[in-house]
């Protein structure tokens, strides 16, 4: 499998993927570099996690997501690769199982880089000591609640295709923010990563600060996001990988 996942690494190179993981996070945390550099007193690092972790829950990260797996699949399509990829003696799941492990790594390195962003371009101007603990989690939980939503984006990404799958990850993406704070947010994978990182942070979905004893503050919701995005994905990997290998590819 090893050497399936470094084949798919390999095809990105000199695509467009590797700008957008770069420049998503750098666009963030340039935001908001500039946005403290107009507040003459300072900003204080909670308040700064706090704002971008926010914008990466509800918007950079299903946005990443939705465009990383719809150009995986439409570079493929594009190229025919399917077909010569299925020409040789190996079972198909294990080309998806590869595509879907290297969106995952994507994603995570991603996340990764949205972090040191943040330090570096922030770390002049902020007040306070660093919180490491939150700097570094904050990637971490979003990450591992989102692999569900992954797992499904890359799945409807094979059946529907480039087009269809832009539609259904902006409908899940203002889903997700709209029903992050109600009891349903249970069933719906996009609001998994806002709820995870509510109670670290401290922020409602729109950005407002939680009230002191506000129930969203209980940790147990980081918790119950993680271990949905983890069987979700596990799921939805195996359901893809099955539905893959029996698929006539196109």
């Amino acid at each position: 499998m090893k050497a399936y996942v470094s084949s798919e690494w390999m095809k990105y190179r000199r695509t467009v993927t590797p700008w957008l993981i770069v420049c998503g996070p750098l666009i963030i945390a340039l935001a908001e570099m500039i946005f403290n550099f107009m507040i003459p007193e300072g900003v204080k690092w909670v308040y700064i996690l706090l704002n971008v972790h926010n914008w990466w829950s509800t918007v950079a990260l299903p946005f990443g997501i939705i465009l990383l797996v719809a150009l995986a699949v439409s570079y493929e399509r594009r190229s025919g690769a399917w077909k010569v990829l299925n020409t040789y003696p190996h079972k198909p799941g294990k080309l998806y199982v590869a595509k879907l492990t290297t969106l995952v790594i994507h994603i995570l390195l991603a996340g990764a880089l949205f972090a040191i962003f943040v330090f570096i371009l922030n770390v002049w101007v902020a007040l306070g000591p660093i919180p490491w603990g939150k700097l570094i989690s904050g990637f971490l939980v979003a990450w591992l609640a989102g692999l569900g939503q992954m797992a499904i984006m890359m799945w409807l990404a094979h059946v529907f295709g480039f087009g269809l799958t832009i539609t259904v990850g902006f409908i899940g993406l203002v889903s997700g923010i709209l029903m992050a704070e109600r009891s349903s947010w249970i069933i719906n994978p996009w609001s998994w990563p806002i709820r995870a990182l509510e109670p670290i942070f401290g922020f409602h979905a729109n950005g407002m600060l939680l009230e002191p004893g506000s129930p969203l503050l209980n940790p147990i919701y980081i918790s119950i996001a993680i271990a949905l995005g983890i069987i979700t994905a596990v799921v939805f990997a195996v359901l893809g990988t099955l539905w893959f290998n029996r698929r006539e590819v196109r």
